[in-house]
Formats: C-alpha cells, sequence, structure tokens
C-alpha cells in the first residue's frame, strides 16, 4: 500500500511542477525604442529589456522577448494569456488592461527642437500647435495631443516608431520631437550628431511612468514575484548600474 500511496504522490508533485512550470514562463512583447529596448544583433537589449531579463532570472520566470511595431505588441499583449509589453506608460486610459509592474527606467517628456532654431519659442501647449510635430502612431503621446486639439495635417506628422523620425527632425523637415534626457542622446548617437544638435523647447505634463504590463491571466503570485524583483534590484543598486550602463 505505501508504494502505492507514494507512486500517487510522486505523480501528483510531477504534474503540479509541470504545470508550475507552464504558469512561469512569459512572452513579452516590446517595439524598437532605444535605449529602453532595441534589438542588437539577433538579441534584444536596453535599459528596461536588461532589468527585466535580470528580473526574470530571479524570479524563476521564463521570459522570451519579442519585437513589433507598437500597435501590434499592444494587441498581441492584450490577446495572449501568457504575455505581457514593456517599456509602456501606465494612464488612467490603459490601467485597467493589465496587471501593472514596476515602474521601470522612465524620464521627463519634452518637445524638443534644433538647438539652431532659435526661431522656435514655445511657452504653453497652445503656442506649440504653430509647429509640425512628429508622433508615433498609437503612442500616449499621440492620444494626449489629439485629446488636446492637435490634428494630422495641420500640425502633426505620424510615424511608425519614435525614434523613426530623427533624420527628418535632423534635416529641419519636422519642427518638433518628442524625447527625454534619456533616449534623445542616443537617437543623435544613432544618427552619428552631437548631443547638443537638440535641445528641450517644452515639457509634456502627460504620461505616467514606464511599466511592464501583464495580461490579465497571468497568475497574480508571478506578477509579484516579477515585482519583488524590481524592487530588489532597486533596492541592490544593479538596477542603476543598468541605467547607466546606456548612459556613457
Amino acid at each position: 500500500m505505501q508504494p502505492f500511496i507514494f507512486a500517487v504522490f510522486s505523480c501528483l508533485f510531477f504534474f503540479n511542477s509541470l504545470l508550475a512550470a507552464a504558469d512561469d514562463q512569459l512572452t513579452l512583447y516590446t517595439e524598437h525604442f532605444p535605449p529602453y529596448n532595441f534589438e542588437e544583433n539577433g538579441k534584444i537589449r536596453g535599459i528596461n529589456a536588461d532589468i527585466l531579463n535580470e528580473a526574470c532570472a530571479m524570479a524563476n520566470v521564463s521570459c522570451e522577448m519579442q519585437i513589433y511595431p507598437w500597435l501590434r505588441a499592444f494587441e498581441l499583449a492584450e490577446k495572449t494569456p501568457t504575455s505581457g509589453i514593456f517599456t509602456i506608460s501606465k494612464t488612467e486610459a490603459r490601467e485597467h488592461l493589465f496587471q501593472w509592474v514596476g515602474p521601470l527606467a522612465s524620464s521627463k517628456a519634452f518637445l524638443y527642437r534644433l538647438a539652431s532654431r532659435s526661431d522656435i519659442t514655445i511657452d504653453n501647449l497652445e503656442q506649440a500647435k504653430q509647429y509640425s510635430i512628429a508622433v508615433a502612431h498609437g503612442d500616449v503621446y499621440e492620444e494626449f495631443l489629439l485629446a488636446q486639439g492637435f490634428e494630422y495635417g495641420k500640425n502633426l506628422i505620424q510615424f511608425r516608431s519614435k525614434a523613426e523620425s530623427i533624420p527628418m527632425f535632423l534635416q529641419g523637415k519636422i519642427d518638433l520631437v518628442i524625447g527625454s534626457d534619456i533616449v534623445m542622446p542616443s537617437w543623435l548617437a544613432n544618427n552619428q550628431v552631437p548631443t547638443d544638435t537638440a535641445a528641450p523647447a517644452f515639457q509634456i505634463n502627460t504620461a505616467g511612468n514606464n511599466f511592464l504590463a501583464l495580461n490579465h491571466a497571468v497568475p497574480t503570485e508571478l506578477a509579484k514575484r516579477l515585482q519583488h524583483a524590481i524592487d530588489q534590484l532597486k533596492h541592490s543598486g544593479q538596477y542603476q548600474k543598468i541605467v547607466e550602463s546606456y548612459q556613457n
């Protein structure tokens, strides 16, 4: 009788282990958004990609990262049970759609002009309507500016990704782009120009911090483990080391 009971418990343990392993696999979708997340030599890296890779390892979660255009990544994260999306701003409109883990690395957003464009002066958002502004389709800042009365064909120019507009911006074909003190140096360096080529013209106070957003079907316990891992990375100083490694 004892061998039989032992066999039953062994089987139960085996199947429970399989279920736990299945729960501990995630697909994390993201977009090309250097230096937060980007693909290099077939590997997805960047500030927040590296932070999440560390957090997944600490939380014993197998995380596969995939890059798509933003709207496709967002759609996949909403529809795929064992998935999430990063780097995503947590806003009131989005809050109910996901479980939120973070915050991850982020920075204040500005409308940037070329440093040589002294003709561009902005004291309030209404004044920005007289200039052309690049926005990424589906981005939180597109949503914000449209709500503030900005219009395509008048003062907004749509691009597929946040950094895609930089070459036209540098050529003076677009007046303003949206960036931060973390992303602008990376974008300018990728276009082989000095970091002082662009200057902030006006701060945009709209989006929340950046997060990992998990599908509601992801077990809450797994989300809590990832949150704890990120908190530990911050407490140990490893989080800040990752941020700084992309700013040198």
